[in-house]
């Protein structure tokens, strides 16, 4: 490589500016070996300066330095040249194709720039992409645990609706049983209405006053006075006070409230075959029509039975507050309890007509009734399951006691009828206590 370097300074010095130097030779000095080529480089000026000396033999000398001189033929010198220059033209080839490499390199990083760039903005977008869609996929997964959510619940309903449908369908067999039996009892009714339809237009054929006509055979029949609509009746056939009674008022039970106003009472309300009002209109007809006798029977919750019989009985007009205008001789076991109510008119809760100025007696007693001050009879009021000594109560007293009662019936009947002569001539006996 020095030996490279030494030629190329050589070749770059101007004009191969080359000294030659040919030395005689010293007498004084021995006749050495012909030297082959010997190149010696000299300093001048402070300069490394090439000084070839051509020796006899044709040798050149190039002084490296003061220690170092090469001896070469011309011819040498030329060869190696050349070689030198074969290398240096390689190298120059070399050189060329090592920056033809390095332009590539040089553009191959612009390229890996431009790719570590758009490298770069992919990741930053997919970064943010990525970021998007993990929030999308965190969105999704509530969604998804929401949805999950309803489904359980769904399900919960589905199953509560599938033994909802279960039943339903044993509910809908029993029911289609109960619709055959009520079809079943559908056609009795119409059997039974047709039967009742023919006996009320029988009734009507007949069109009695009063229940005289059927004996002692009970039931509800139709009833036709003058200028009045016909109306049905509950007639009680045999009782102990003989035959022909109809009722006009019962307490049995506590299913009918009776806590009522003026109009209810005045219309009636109730069923003729449970408990019921017939209605003061009607018994102001039904008395005004033909004397009237009056029936009340008790029953104590103990057992006991009594009655309360009066052999007149008329009821005023709604004019004249209904007022108990007659009400005749008592005879019975019960007492003579209706006494104090004697010509006293009707009272009802939005009605007062009692003879107290301070207080009205039908809210005092819970009740409607033919109050004075207030009562000893209280056939109208509130019934009670068990005795209790109330003056809401149903009650019948002669001393202002307040011991309710079991059940009530207050019958009518009228007195001048030829079939009641008869039978008082056949039984000549007065009313057993019911």
């Amino acid at each position: 490589m020095e030996y490279f370097l030494v030629i190329l300074t050589l070749l770059l010095a101007s004009d191969w500016s080359v000294q030659v130097v040919t030395k005689p030779k010293s007498p004084k000095e021995p006749l050495k070996e012909p030297l082959k080529n010997k190149t010696e480089v000299v300093p001048l000026d402070g300069t490394l300066i090439a000084t070839v000396t051509a020796a006899p033999e044709k040798l050149a000398e190039v002084h490296i330095d003061q220690h170092k001189t090469i001896r070469i033929s011309k011819g040498d010198l030329d060869d190696l040249l050349d070689v030198y220059m074969g290398k240096i033209a390689e190298s120059a080839a070399t050189i060329k194709d090592k920056e033809h490499e390095i332009n590539q390199l040089q553009s191959k990083d612009q390229t890996d720039d431009e790719l570590l760039k758009r490298f770069q903005n992919l990741t930053e977008a997919c970064t943010a992409q990525n970021a998007s869609f993990t929030t999308e996929i965190t969105e999704k997964d509530d969604k998804i645990k929401e949805l999950e959510q309803k489904v359980k619940v769904y399900e919960t309903r589905l199953k509560r609706k599938q033994h909802l449908v279960t039943d339903l369908r044993k509910q809908n067999t029993s029911n289609a049983l109960l619709i055959d039996h009520l079809k079943g009892k559908v056609t009795y009714f119409q059997r039974k209405f047709r039967e009742k339809r023919d006996d009320l237009l029988a009734d009507w054929e007949a069109a009695t006053t009063t229940c005289l006509p059927y004996g002692s055979s009970p039931g509800i029949h139709l009833i036709q006075l003058p200028d009045f609509l016909p109306f049905l009746v509950a007639c009680e056939g045999q009782t102990a006070a003989g035959p022909g009674w109809m009722a006009i008022q019962r307490r049995l039970d506590g299913s009918v409230n009776f806590y009522r106003n003026w109009d209810a009472y005045s219309k009636g309300f109730g069923k003729l075959n449970g408990e019921f009002f017939m209605g003061l209109e009607k018994i102001h007809r039904l008395t005004t029509s033909q004397p009237h006798e009056l029936y009340i029977s008790f029953k104590r919750f103990g057992g006991e039975t009594s009655y309360a019989h009066y052999d007149d009985f008329l009821i005023g007009s709604a004019e004249e507050g209904y007022e108990l205008t007659l009400l005749g001789h008592y005879q019975g076991n019960a007492s003579d309890a209706l006494r104090t109510h004697d010509k006293m008119k009707f009272s009802t809760f939005d009605r007062d007509n009692d003879a107290f100025t301070h207080m009205n007696c039908a809210v005092h007693h819970q009740g409607a009734w033919w109050y004075d001050f207030c009562s000893r009879s209280n056939l109208n009021g509130k019934y009670f399951k068990e005795e209790v000594d109330n003056a809401q109560a149903i009650y019948w007293e002669p001393w202002y006691s307040f011991r309710s009662l079991k059940s009530v019936q207050m019958l009518i009947r009228p007195k001048s009828q030829l079939e009641l002569k008869d039978w008082v001539s056949r039984t000549k006996r007065r009313p057993r206590t019911l």
